[in-house]
């Protein structure tokens, strides 16, 4: 019994593990890097049509947004990820913290993630 409880600890702990994981609050401090990012998905725009990229906002809604998961049609197909099915649910999304054309003044984002978790409540 015992180490079937490491072994699910381990198992939960994977998405970040070896990595710094922060809250969208602290993004701007780890810009550049690769870390794994906590918070609640409170909104979302999916691609429409002809288009490919979908965004997800953690935490805050777009135009307040301090945070955004921008995400490929494709690369959500790679993950097996419905962006709907996050809604109100607290993520953990690692990657590289970056901004649209490296402008410091864009909103941070990752872009394609290397994986997207929904914490175990």
């Amino acid at each position: 019994m015992k180490n079937l409880i490491i072994t699910l600890f381990f198992l939960a702990s994977i998405p970040c593990f070896s990595q710094d994981t922060i809250t969208t609050a602290k993004v701007q401090e780890y810009m550049d890097k690769e870390v794994c990012v906590v918070g609640k998905v409170v909104s979302f725009k999916l691609a429409s049509e002809g288009k490919f990229t979908n965004y997800i906002n953690i935490d805050k809604p777009y135009p307040e947004s301090v945070f955004t998961v921008v995400i490929t049609n494709n690369y959500l197909e790679k993950l097996n990820i419905k962006i709907e099915d996050l809604k109100d649910k607290t993520i953990f999304i690692k990657g590289k913290i970056t901004t649209y054309k490296n402008d410091p003044k864009q909103i941070p984002q990752i872009y394609n993630p290397t994986s997207i978790v929904v914490k175990k409540e």
